[in-house]
């Protein structure tokens, strides 16, 4: 009876273990088709509004110690009279650092990759001060893609040699030489019921280059 008892309860056991490999195996199962589902549905949703890529961002404050020397320097040498806050932001395919300050009532956003190296410029700015030609263009690119929308930010963009971009910064700005420009603009809208924030690129002529959907994810609030 004792032999037969403990036969009984190894067969148990060994039931048991399999029913909890079996529902581990599909919690582990399920888990993967919601996953499955869910980056099947993010490609079908961008993919139905036709945007060139999505643009998912999570930005969180870092301490001065912890940025790059190369990126330190070049922020220091233009000696901002405000506050420099520093950013790292975890993209789908990469990792920046970006300091933000005011200068001439302007907002600065200066971005490196994440090991120093300067990526562009960008400042936040009136469309007034966009060429006339050139923001009509842009806001006719925009008005032939979305029936309503509000521009919510508009930015200029600087990128090209770090040198060169450092002694434009420093220097007499009217004076764009080696330099290449653009125009970031993000816009807000409502697209088959949904609202979205939409980043579009514009050329320094004003030409259409790209346009991102906006995915964030800020744990703090960014100010300058």
């Amino acid at each position: 009876m004792e032999g037969k008892s403990s036969n009984t309860l190894t067969i148990q056991n060994v039931n048991c273990l399999a029913s909890l490999k079996t529902v581990n195996c599909n919690k582990g199962m399920n888990n993967f088709i919601e996953k499955f589902v869910f980056v099947l549905s993010l490609i079908f949703l961008f993919s139905f509004h036709g945007f060139s890529q999505s643009k998912y961002e999570k930005e969180f404050r870092i301490k001065a110690k912890d940025v790059p020397s190369g990126a330190l320097s070049f922020v220091d040498s233009l000696g901002f009279k405000s506050k420099v806050k520093w950013y790292k932001e975890i993209g789908l395919n990469h990792i920046s650092i970006e300091a933000k300050s005011r200068f001439l009532k302007e907002r600065h956003s200066i971005e490196f990759s994440d090991n120093g190296i300067f990526q562009d410029v960008e400042i936040e700015v009136n469309p007034s001060k966009i060429p006339f030609n050139t923001y009509s263009k842009m806001k006719g690119v925009l008005s032939q893609r979305h029936e309503k929308y509000k521009i919510e930010k508009v930015q200029i963009q600087y990128t090209g040699d770090r040198n060169l971009v450092l002694r434009f910064l420093t220097g007499n700005r009217s004076k764009v030489e080696g330099i290449e420009i653009n125009y970031e603009v993000v816009i807000s809208t409502k697209m088959d019921g949904d609202f979205l924030m939409l980043e579009y690129l514009f050329s320094e002529t004003g030409e259409y280059v790209q346009s991102n959907q906006i995915m964030s994810k800020r744990e703090d609030t960014i100010d300058y």
